[in-house]
C-alpha cells in the first residue's frame, strides 16, 4: 500500500494526470448516458486497482473501500465531462486532479483490511485460465457444481476455461468490477459463504496465499482468516471440494478429518495417475479437502 500512496503522493503523478486529462477532454464529451459512465468510471477504477495489486499483491479493499473508490471515479468522470473543450482553465483542472488524489488517499489511508503495510513486498500476475485448470489438476476428475473462484482476477481466466470445459454454473469474486453478471465485486472477507451452497470452491494463489501470509507473520488479521477457512469449508456441499493453493498445513492438521477428508493426486512418473481419497494431509503445494458429513 505505501508504494501506491507515495505514486499518488508524487507531483510528477500529478502532472501525467493532468496532461492525460487535457489529450482526452473530447473523449469525455462523448460519455453521455449513465451507462457510459458507469462503464468509462469502472474501466478506470480496474485501472486503479489493478495499479494497486502489481505493486503488492497482498493489498485488500474492504467493501466499503471498493465502493468508496467507485464513487469517487465516478465522480471524476462527471467533473470531467463538465469541462469545455475550447475553453479550459488550467486551474479547474489542477483542483479536479488535487481533489480526486486526496479523496484516493483518504479511502487508501482509512482501509479496514490493509493496517499491515511494511511486511512484504511480492509483485502478482493474473495466470492464463489453461495453467491454473491443469496447475490444480482439474482435468482429472469431475468438478462438482456450482463452482466459485475466490480471486478470479480481472480477467476471470480460469472461469472462462472452465465454462470451455463444459461447466455452467461457474461463479467469481474479486476486487475488480465486471461487466460479467458472474462475477462480484467484493472481499473474500465480506462475502457471506452460505452454508452447504458450493460443490467447488477454487482459491489460487489468493485466500489461501494471504492466509499463509498473514500465519507467518501474526498479524491482527489472522483470526479473521481462520474464521473465514472454516466458513469456506461449511459451505460445501456433502461431497464438495475446497481446492487451494498454496496449502496451509499448520491450519489443515486441525481440521476434523470426520467431517472434511483432504484429498490429492499421485503420481506416476510424469503421468497424472487417479485421485485418491488419503487420511493423510494434501499435496504440499495445492490443498484439496472434500466435505464428508
Amino acid at each position: 500500500m505505501n508504494g501506491v500512496i507515495e505514486y499518488l503522493q508524487n507531483e510528477q503523478t500529478k502532472s501525467n494526470i493532468i496532461k492525460l486529462i487535457k489529450d482526452n477532454l473530447n473523449l469525455y464529451k462523448q460519455i453521455n448516458t449513465d451507462e457510459k459512465i458507469q462503464s468509462y468510471s469502472g474501466s478506470i477504477y480496474n485501472h486503479f486497482v489493478s495499479e494497486c495489486v502489481q505493486n503488492n499483491q497482498y493489498i485488500s479493499l474492504s467493501n466499503e473501500t471498493i465502493n468508496r473508490i467507485n464513487d469517487i471515479y465516478l465522480n471524476l468522470v462527471k467533473k470531467l465531462k463538465q469541462i469545455s473543450t475550447d475553453n479550459y482553465n488550467d486551474e479547474l483542472i489542477d483542483s479536479i486532479v488535487s481533489n480526486h488524489r486526496e479523496q484516493l488517499l483518504k479511502a487508501l489511508f482509512e482501509n479496514e483490511y490493509h493496517k499491515c503495510d511494511n511486511q512484504l513486498y511480492i509483485p502478482c500476475s493474473e495466470y492464463s485460465g489453461s495453467f491454473q485448470y491443469n496447475l490444480l489438476r482439474l482435468n482429472q476428475f469431475r468438478l462438482l457444481e456450482p463452482i466459485i473462484d475466490i480471486g478470479c482476477g480481472k480477467d476471470y481466466e480460469l472461469i472462462k476455461y472452465l465454462d470451455y470445459a463444459g461447466y455452467t454454473a461457474i461463479f467469481g469474486i474479486d476486487q475488480y468490477i465486471s461487466n460479467n453478471n458472474y462475477i462480484e465485486c467484493t472481499n473474500w472477507f465480506d462475502y457471506k459463504f452460505e452454508p452447504n451452497k458450493w460443490g467447488t470452491v477454487i482459491a489460487h494463489m489468493s485466500f489461501c496465499n494471504h492466509f499463509r501470509r498473514s500465519l507467518i507473520n501474526e498479524d491482527q488479521n489472522l483470526e479473521i482468516y481462520k474464521e473465514k477457512y472454516e466458513e469456506i469449508l461449511k459451505s460445501l456441499q456433502i461431497n464438495g471440494l475446497f481446492i487451494y493453493t498454496p496449502s496451509i498445513k499448520q491450519i489443515e492438521n486441525s481440521i476434523n478429518k470426520r467431517i472434511m477428508q483432504p484429498f490429492f493426486c499421485k503420481f506416476r512418473s510424469k503421468q497424472v495417475g487417479r485421485l485418491t481419497q488419503a487420511s493423510t494431509v494434501c499435496h504440499s503445494a495445492t490443498g484439496r479437502f472434500v466435505r464428508s458429513a
